[in-house]
């Protein structure tokens, strides 16, 4: 995958104010400000990790998975419709193209949530995490990068601590397919993206790709007679949450962080979501992470890390090509 690709598959098309990278001149940060990129990243870290464990709470309260779909879209399309709203005039092809990206993402979302409800918020986030080394071999196997030893190393490190978290869950196959489906679907949503969406902000993907998925979550839950949500307050406001804290906040803070610190480090330190997500699990679910998951989890955040590191390296060298892309746009 090339550097521009990876930019793409990160949400950035090239807006006046986002960083951009060069194959020759490397990446440029907007401007040096290093603590407040990485608060930005870090609270976009927190944000997409959090997304799990309200999603367990949200059920809880009885809010079924339609509804909590449909809600979270609609009510971010509304405010990526307000981020956009100055943006350039697409062609039809062009928004076609955003909208097909959005519909695997409901096919991405809908098995995430449906692992979910099967097995624990902190197993579901470590199996996901796979994603990056899924799209490093997907690459080479299109040619579109060339396979290294550090990645098929970060490969064997993901799979073996991936085959260690699943083998620590007993009776739930069902969960742990749907957590590698989502591994999968979403591996193949940051391709797409790369190919497809380049030089489009990430606000435009976003918007199309919310409407898209409200389009399809609001009859699916209209249907399925899960619009209504619980008269609990506490249901209202975990969507409004999810919503808006692990949808809108999160891109936005990404590529503020991105802007200032650049592609690898920001990649570093977003590597770490699974460890807010194991953490906030332990303290509002009450989940236990056994030694197997603990093993398999190092293995599988050593393989991401890996091939991260390496990119920090190439940096550090005066050059801005990134090994795992970046978290893509929703």
């Amino acid at each position: 995958m090339t550097d521009t690709a990876r930019e793409v598959a990160g949400g950035l098309g090239g807006p006046a104010g986002t960083p951009q990278l060069d194959s020759e001149r490397g990446f440029t940060p907007r401007e040096r400000d290093d603590g407040r990129g990485l608060f930005y990243v870090v609270v976009s870290t927190v944000a997409y990790g959090s997304l799990p464990i309200l999603a367990k709470l949200a059920f809880a309260t009885g809010v079924r998975t339609s509804g909590l779909l449909a809600w979270r879209f609609a009510g971010a399309c509304v405010l990526f419709s307000l981020l956009a709203r100055r943006a350039p005039a697409l062609a039809l092809g062009t928004r076609l193209t955003l909208w097909g990206l959005g519909v695997i993402f409901v096919g991405n979302t809908v098995c995430y949530f449906g692992a979910l409800q099967a097995i624990p918020a902190s197993t579901a986030s470590l199996i996901f995490y796979t994603y990056p080394v899924i799209v490093t071999l997907l690459s080479a196997a299109l040619g579109m990068d060339r396979l290294t030893v550090r990645s098929v190393g970060a490969a064997f490190m993901a799979v073996s601590g991936c085959a260690l978290t699943a083998g620590a869950v007993a009776g739930s196959p069902r969960g742990i397919t749907l957590a590698l489906a989502t591994a999968f679907i979403y591996a193949s949503y940051v391709m797409l993206g790369s190919r497809f969406a380049a030089g489009i902000p990430s606000e435009t993907v976003s918007l199309h790709v919310t409407q898209a998925c409200a389009l399809i979550f609001l009859p699916w839950a209209l249907l399925r007679g899960g619009l209504v949500l619980p008269p609990v307050p506490a249901a209202w406001g975990i969507v409004a949450v999810m919503s808006v804290f692990c949808t809108v906040v999160p891109i936005r803070a990404f590529l503020a962080g991105l802007a200032r610190v650049g592609p690898a480090r920001a990649a570093v330190v977003s590597s770490l979501e699974v460890l807010v997500t194991i953490g906030l699990a332990a303290a509002f679910l009450h989940e236990r992470i056994g030694p197997r998951q603990w093993v398999g989890g190092a293995l599988i955040l050593g393989g991401v890390l890996l091939q991260n590191l390496g990119a920090l390296r190439r940096m550090s060298g005066g050059r801005g090509s990134v090994s795992r892309p970046d978290r893509p746009a929703v």
